[in-house]
């Protein structure tokens, strides 16, 4: 019990910690490919997914996923 109570405690942390984050790690993707990644830093008042994009025109999907930095 007291292993499953350290390993909440333990995820909650990283979770913690990965939301006060100044910096997104963001996945450009052309058609399912990664085409780029890049680390942003945040302006004031945003977080990581208001970067996100999605957009599928003729089959063709682009997409931007942006995720917290944990460290």
């Amino acid at each position: 019990m007291k292993k499953v109570l350290f390993a909440l405690v333990l995820v909650g942390g990283l979770l913690a910690l990965s939301s006060c984050s100044k910096e997104c790690n963001c996945v450009g993707k052309y058609k399912g490919d990664v085409k780029y990644e890049q680390t942003l830093k945040l302006d004031d008042g945003k977080r990581c997914s208001d970067y996100n994009f999605y957009m599928n025109v003729a089959g063709i999907e682009v997409e931007v996923k942006c995720s917290p930095a944990l460290f």
